[in-house]
């Protein structure tokens, strides 16, 4: 299994200078293995996926905040003609994935649904544990206001856990520690500092030395952190960064590839 960072920064995108080592778009991870590709979260780093041809094509939605699907619109598998995606997502607030997309593709928001590109985009709930060709995908409820997802993906004896968008607390980190268990990948949040957290309670979202304390405890063999705070440039996330001391752990860059 092949994991790619297509964007891994937190809340909004952004751009500039500062900004070009760790990137500046939104939540989107890409999963290949022989047969299947599935993406989790639909940010704008969705925008830059590569055009698929000869794999089956899936998307796992942890949840449908803004930043994570402001770049579904702009995929350019949709406007592939005839190529199949379907897309899974759970219900929220009532809606179930297609009314969720039903209200981001509609005017005045979007001119078009998405029904209207070239794709056959199919929308499904969540079933979970569920197959998608050769991967199994299963999940646990995140920590996160209007609720999200923690999803994790295995195949052939490789596993990833995506744990973005998640508060710490001692309780909840129990469930997450043992489903994370011995993963070959653990991407966690990390989006404030200790500092930061103590006026950031409830915001739903964790800082580097509470993903530590996971990676540790779940046994997970490598860890990247993820959903940058949109103010930290590369030279600040370097130099958080430079204090893990790991090397096996490191802040999710831009378009890195990870092999399992």
């Amino acid at each position: 299994m092949k994991i790619t960072i297509l964007g891994a920064r937190g809340s909004i995108p952004i751009e500039g200078k500062k900004f070009l080592e760790f990137g500046g778009l939104t939540s989107c991870v890409l999963c290949e293995t022989k047969t299947e590709v599935v993406f989790i979260d639909a940010g704008t780093g969705l925008i830059n996926a590569p055009i698929i041809t000869d794999k089956n094509v899936s998307m796992l939605l942890t949840h449908p905040h803004l930043d994570h699907l402001i770049g579904l619109p702009f995929f350019p598998i949709l406007s592939q003609k005839n190529k199949i995606i379907d897309f899974y997502a759970g219900t929220h607030e009532g809606l179930n994935a297609e009314k969720l997309l039903d209200g981001l593709f509609s005017p005045p928001y979007w001119p078009c649904k998405i029904n209207d590109y070239p794709a056959d985009f199919r929308c499904h709930e969540l079933s979970l544990p569920m197959q998608i060709g050769d991967v199994k995908v299963e999940a646990i409820k995140s920590n996160h206001p209007g609720e999200s997802f923690i999803f994790k993906v295995s195949s052939e004896g490789k596993s990833f856990v995506y744990a973005t968008d998640y508060e710490y607390d001692e309780k909840n980190a129990k469930e997450l520690i043992e489903f994370s268990k011995d993963a070959d990948l653990l991407c966690f949040d990390s989006q404030y500092t200790e500092e930061e957290l103590l006026s950031k309670k409830g915001y739903g979202h964790s800082t580097i030395s509470q993903g530590l304390k996971v990676y540790k405890e779940s046994g997970a063999k490598r860890l990247r952190f993820v959903h940058h705070n949109p103010a930290y440039d590369d030279e600040f996330l370097r130099s958080l960064e430079k204090e893990i001391k790991n090397e096996n752990v490191s802040i999710a860059r831009v378009n890195e590839v990870i092999k399992l």
